[in-house]
C-alpha cells in the first residue's frame, strides 16, 4: 500500500517527466519552423515549362521587310520615255501576257509570244519577217534592243526568233533573257502581267518590257 510519501514523489516524477516532453516537443518544433524557413529562401528550382516560358521572353521578334512595290510605267510615261528620251519611233503595243514559270527558266531563256495571242503583228518589216521564217538556223535571228521595266536599255543585245510549234508559231526573246528577267524580277515576278511594246531607233528593233 503506497504511503503518502510515495504518492508524493510519484506526483513529482509525473511531473519533471512531462516538463522534459514539453521540451522534447518545442525544440522538434524549432527544428521544422528553421527547415520551412530555409526552405522559403531556397531559389525555385527550374522546370522544363518555366525555361520555356523563358526562351519565349527571350526570343527575337523577327520583322520581315515587304518586298518592294512592282514598279508600273504608265503608257503616257513609256511612250514618252522612248520618244523624248530614246528618240524611237513607231511604239507599238505588241502583246500582253502572263509571265509564266516557263519564261523564267533558266534553262529556257526565252519569253514567250504566241503569235495567236499578239494585240499588233504589224511590228517586223518584210525582210524582217523573210530573215525569221528562213529555215536555215544560222541566221533566223534579228538582233533587238531591250528596254527593261525601270525605262534603262539592257546592256547586253537579245535576238528575235520564230519557233515554229505543233499548233501554233510563236515569237521568242532569247539569248541574254533569263539574265535580263533576274535582274528585274523584282519589278517582273513570276505569274505576273506584263506588257511588250516594240519600237524603232535608228530602224533597229527593239522591245520594251514593263509591268502590266
Amino acid at each position: 500500500m503506497l504511503t503518502a510519501e510515495d504518492i508524493y514523489y510519484l506526483h513529482k516524477i509525473e511531473a519533471l517527466a512531462n516538463e522534459r516532453l514539453r521540451f522534447f516537443r518545442n525544440k522538434e518544433y524549432s527544428r521544422q519552423q528553421q527547415e520551412t524557413n530555409n526552405s522559403n529562401k531556397r531559389p525555385r528550382s527550374t522546370t522544363v515549362e518555366d525555361h520555356h516560358d523563358h526562351k519565349k521572353r527571350n526570343v527575337a521578334v523577327v520583322v520581315r521587310t515587304p518586298p518592294p512595290p512592282v514598279l508600273t510605267v504608265s503608257t503616257e510615261r513609256l511612250k514618252e520615255f522612248i520618244v523624248n528620251e530614246m528618240k524611237g519611233t513607231n511604239v507599238k503595243l505588241v502583246i500582253q501576257k502572263t509571265l509564266y514559270k516557263s519564261d523564267t527558266e533558266k534553262g529556257l531563256n526565252r519569253l514567250n509570244m504566241p503569235v495567236n495571242q499578239l494585240e499588233n503583228n504589224e511590228f517586223l518589216t518584210a525582210d524582217e519577217k523573210q530573215t525569221l521564217n528562213k529555215r536555215n538556223t544560222k541566221d533566223n535571228d534579228i538582233e533587238v534592243l531591250l528596254l527593261g521595266p525601270t525605262l534603262e536599255v539592257y546592256g547586253e543585245p537579245m535576238k528575235l526568233k520564230m519557233w515554229h510549234m505543233a499548233s501554233t508559231v510563236n515569237y521568242v526573246l532569247t539569248t541574254a533573257w533569263f539574265k535580263f528577267w533576274k535582274e528585274n524580277e523584282v519589278h517582273l515576278p513570276k505569274n505576273s502581267k506584263i506588257k511588250v511594246w516594240s519600237f524603232r531607233r535608228d530602224q533597229q528593233l527593239c522591245f520594251a518590257v514593263v509591268a502590266a
